[in-house]
């Protein structure tokens, strides 16, 4: 049971005064860090076991650039990115200065914003259009612990940590809204596997020449319970109890008389709970079945008459009642359908009148045995 999602996503041009970090391959930091992983916190003794032989100046001094790095707390402890820097083998370098941020906005997104990529921004001693600046948009929060990959170099990975203002004061940017981007979003609704990709096209001031982009895949946290919710929102058929949508007999079976008891659909725009809103929504492989004993046993009738019309040969009414059974047994139509109807009752199913032949071959054969 799968859903895709898609929608035009705002995405901006800030310039704004910013402290960043471009995330660098650091095995000796590395290691370190596995180390206060395994132990719990890093201090000079546990330096001593990695790296033997240093002064305790030179372990302090080791400490202290690690902190400075945000690698780990006042207490040795790691951060989050101290446990990345574990995992991954990669530290970040910190700088401060005005970066051109390109930002997409959708609340599905970690605190409703991700940036797409950076350029430094070289200093100006003539700039003097002061009227342009703005306040940072609201939902343009830092947050050094977060990582983002570039969609132009897909090996470069940078850090937002804070946007430093004088005192008092909240920082200011120019912004500038470009193309609106496009953000797919598809769902595994029974097991919350997800992943996200955004696409867009820059100008050149981006990436020479412009171009088009599109991010790596990346998913968010989500429980497959509240995915489950999702489904029902958009589909008020859908029952939790039996993690089905109940509907009447639709006529989509197979021509040979084979039935999935899946369907897929397409919604305009929905609303995803608290992953904001989306123009389509597309479910497919959704689990279906009957509500009534009426529409279970049309379903059921409307499987026989198309295995009847595919095989093309008699039916005698063993064979009838045999491959009722057959169709109902381990689906959701065995609870609701009950014994096989007389065959010679059947005008129409699902609304459809049976041709002339297909009565012949599902009635021929009683008739016959009648009559000897």
């Amino acid at each position: 049971m799968n859903a895709d999602l898609e929608t035009d996503v705002e995405i901006r041009d800030i310039a704004v005064f910013a402290e960043l970090a471009v995330w660098e391959k650091r095995p000796d930091l590395r290691v370190l860090c596995a180390t206060a992983q395994d132990r719990g916190a890093l201090d000079e003794e546990a330096i001593d076991t990695v790296l033997p032989g240093l002064s305790p100046h030179a372990r302090g001094n080791l400490l202290r650039h690690l902190g400075y790095l945000r690698l780990v707390g006042r207490d040795g402890s790691l951060t989050a990115l101290g446990r990345r820097c574990a995992s991954s083998g990669e530290a970040p370098a910190w700088e401060q200065g005005v970066y051109r941020l390109l930002v997409a906005h959708h609340p599905l997104f970690d605190v409703d914003h991700h940036v797409l990529d950076f350029v430094r921004v070289p200093g100006d001693g003539f700039d003097r259009d002061f009227d342009r600046r703005e306040p940072l948009p609201s939902w343009f929060t830092p947050g050094h612990d977060r990582v983002f990959p570039s969609v132009f170099e897909r090996s470069r990975r940078f850090s937002v940590a804070k946007f430093p203002a004088e005192r008092g004061q909240d920082p200011v940017c120019r912004s500038g809204e470009m193309i609106k981007g496009k953000l797919r979003w598809s769902i595994d609704l029974a097991s919350g596997d997800n992943e996200w990709t955004i696409e867009g096209q820059v100008s050149e001031g981006w990436k020479k020449g412009g171009g088009k982009f599109r991010s790596v895949s990346e998913s968010v946290a989500v429980e497959p319970d509240g995915l489950a919710d999702l489904l029902a929102d958009w589909e008020p058929r859908w029952n939790p109890r039996t993690a089905r949508v109940e509907m009447a007999y639709d006529g989509e079976i197979g021509p040979d008389g084979r039935e999935s008891f899946q369907r897929s659909w397409k919604y305009g725009p929905q609303q995803a709970g608290n992953f904001g809103s989306f123009d389509e929504v597309e479910v497919r492989d959704v689990p279906v079945g009957p509500k009534t004993t009426d529409e279970a046993r049309i379903w059921a009738a409307a499987i026989l008459v198309a295995r009847a019309e595919a095989g093309d040969g008699y039916m005698a009414p063993g064979d009838w009642r045999s491959e009722w059974i057959d169709a109902i047994e381990d689906t959701p139509l065995a609870k609701w359908a009950g014994d096989a109807p007389d065959p010679a009752e059947l005008s129409e199913v699902g609304g459809r009148p049976l041709a002339a032949r297909t009565r012949w071959l599902l009635t021929a054969s009683a008739d016959l045995s009648m009559e000897a």
